[in-house]
């Protein structure tokens, strides 16, 4: 009798473990899971929140894309179609009511911005882009690593890609 009792012992053991390592494999999913929804919940309120202005002011009626730059304030931006189906870009300075729309027909595209940088720098990889305004003038702000890692900063007026400020190799 006490034969028959060890291979059921170690059965009973070798499944504890499986459902112990089982249940600690699930416990650290969602954990990871649960961490990073709370490291970009700061992104998704802001993006609910100037999507939420941006329709309740009738500037825009869906989103296709939404930035985020952040300089001496943090500016927020969406892009996508207004009621008359025109493209627009509606942006928001953190804090402020206040929004600025502007048609992106009017000016340079993500897409555009992105190949002026390629074709004036040596890009190793472009960090960010975002829509927002500089001393009042809706502008795209471009930052990016260079062939040597340096980090890039430029300005772009929004209308004609004109530079309206350049910090390089810092």
């Amino acid at each position: 009798m006490e034969m028959r009792l060890a291979p059921q012992r170690r059965r009973r053991q070798q499944r504890r473990r499986r459902y112990t390592i089982i249940a600690v494999v699930l416990v650290i999913i969602i954990l990871v899971f649960g961490y990073f929804m709370t490291v970009n919940q700061p992104r998704a309120d802001a993006k609910s929140q100037i999507t939420h202005k941006a329709q309740k002011t009738q500037k825009i009626k869906y989103v296709d894309h939404f930035y985020r730059v952040s300089r001496s304030h943090t500016y927020y931006s969406v892009t996508g179609k207004n009621k008359d189906n025109q493209t627009v870009g509606v942006i928001n300075r953190k804090g402020s009511n206040k929004l600025t729309t502007v048609k992106m027909a009017d000016g340079l595209s993500a897409k555009d911005i992105q190949q002026t940088v390629k074709n004036n720098y040596p890009v190793k990889k472009i960090t960010s882009l975002g829509l927002a305004t500089y001393e009042g003038v809706p502008a795209w702000d471009v930052t990016f690593i260079d062939k040597r890692d340096n980090l890039n900063f430029m300005t772009y007026q929004f209308k004609d890609g004109k530079v309206l400020r350049s910090v390089q190799n810092f």
